[in-house]
């Protein structure tokens, strides 16, 4: 991926980018990326709110009214494991 990377490259490297599991080459040529395309600088903003809403949510404790009602559900749920 070194050099250009067009758009779609940079879409399918996003989540590897935002996780950082991409080589220090790859992150500064998604990073010329971004820093160049509005669009693309758009999904990696909204990608990392989504992983920031999920991390905070997973912090909050579950309701006792709500681990019940699924657990009813999967009670009722007639499928085969």
């Amino acid at each position: 991926m070194i050099g250009q990377v067009a758009c779609r490259q940079a879409e399918q490297a996003l989540q590897s980018y935002v996780d950082r599991a991409l080589s220090d080459d790859d992150v500064a040529a998604i990073e010329r990326h971004l820093a160049g395309c509005q669009a693309c600088a758009r999904c990696y903003r909204l990608e990392r709110q989504i992983r920031d809403g999920l991390r905070k949510a997973g912090d909050e404790p579950c309701p006792e009214a709500l681990k019940t009602r699924l657990r009813n559900l999967c009670a009722e749920c007639d499928c085969e494991e």
